[in-house]
């Protein structure tokens, strides 16, 4: 049986680039509000969630007079920032205020708001009455986290007695308690010494808010925030069950090789998909040429038939739904391992180039297989 078929190009780089493309246009808009008096640090909580600059202070279309939208040119996410509390109102008239401002913003897009993030200083003594009010008007209408900025010592006693004192107020908040969180990096004196306290609580905070988002905000939630690398892999491990799943029902009826273009296509976009979800910010050409050199192509274009005989075994010249399943998971689970290493280590500051994705992609094919 001729299992080839001549002139049958299939160009990675070019798949892998439409993968690429739809997969960023199908995230979805997630919708965050801030809360919390002014100096709290709320843009610094949602600029290092996201590892850049979503709400520079200062800065943004204003909804009203004070309610600030910040949105950057392609990325999916809108922060709306709200002013410190308007005295001589109630914390209900300023919730329902500030909820109803962005819900008409929202509402004109055909969404909503996802979640809310009530920002308080974590060196502060208590929860005034007008906050504690506030939070449970903004819960009775949006999920509502309860942070608390700038901790230093999630363990330290001024630290545990607010987290009791906010227990104590049996809050509707996301979780049933605050989180603390050190957004960034800071420098303070102990005895003397200069102590450098490394950021903490941003993984717990959006391992939280992932549990009650819908599907496609999780998905948006996961691709671009920089904190929680598991939630990425769980995201990406979907998508790779998704992918088997289909590639299963592209041999339903066993495909000869020369008919498999259909089904590399697939696994291409599944590490455009998988490579969206992690986020890297490696230059598209070299995943494409990684996706190349796992898939077994020497170059970027190869003729269908042969694009897949270095991963596929050969049963009778023809791929069927077990292998087609088993084989796609197991390229997309080695490409998960290999892109959760490397971005650890972009994360760290270690910069990537070709040749490390290539060379990460490929050890970790040769274990899969």
């Amino acid at each position: 049986m001729n299992t080839e078929a001549p002139n049958q190009d299939f160009d990675i780089a070019a798949v892998f680039q439409e993968g690429l493309l739809q997969a960023q246009q199908e995230e979805a808009m997630l919708n965050i509000m801030l809360a919390g008096r002014p100096g709290v640090g709320k843009s610094t909580l949602v600029n290092a969630i996201f590892g850049q600059s979503i709400a520079p202070v200062g800065t943004g279309a204003p909804v009203t007079k004070e309610i600030k939208r910040y949105r950057r040119p392609n990325v999916p996410v809108t922060v709306y920032d709200t002013p410190g509390f308007e005295l001589g109102k109630s914390a209900t008239e300023v919730a329902d205020y500030f909820l109803g401002q962005i819900k008409t913003q929202v509402t004109a897009e055909g969404s909503e708001i996802h979640f809310a993030l009530f920002c308080s200083l974590a060196a502060s003594k208590r929860v005034e009455p007008f906050e504690a009010d506030l939070i449970r008007s903004l819960a009775a209408e949006v999920h509502t986290a309860f942070v608390l900025t700038q901790c230093l010592d999630k363990e330290a006693k001024e630290v545990t007695e607010l987290r009791a004192h906010i227990d104590s107020l049996r809050l509707p908040i996301l979780g049933g308690q605050p989180f603390p969180v050190l957004a960034e990096e800071m420098m303070v004196k102990i005895a003397g010494q200069s102590i450098l306290v490394k950021p903490f609580g941003l993984g717990e905070l959006i391992s939280a808010l992932a549990l009650v988002l819908p599907e496609a905000q999780k998905r948006t939630l996961a691709s671009r925030q920089r904190v929680n690398l598991d939630l990425k892999v769980t995201e990406a491990n979907s998508i790779v069950a998704v992918a088997a799943l289909k590639a299963a029902a592209i041999a339903a009826v066993p495909i000869p090789f020369y008919d498999i273009a259909p089904l590399s296509a697939l696994q291409v976009r599944m590490f455009a998909q998988i490579t969206t979800v992690m986020g890297f910010t490696v230059e598209p050409k070299s995943l494409a040429a990684a996706c190349a050199a796992v898939i077994g192509a020497g170059t970027a274009a190869r003729s269908a038939a042969s694009l897949l005989k270095v991963v596929f075994p050969l049963v009778g010249g023809a791929v069927n739904a077990s292998i087609a399943g088993s084989t796609t998971y197991a390229m997309g689970t080695a490409y998960i391992k290999a892109c959760e290493g490397l971005l650890r280590a972009q994360i760290a500051g270690v910069p990537i180039d070709q040749k490390d994705v290539i060379g990460a992609l490929v050890r970790e094919w040769k274990k899969a297989r």
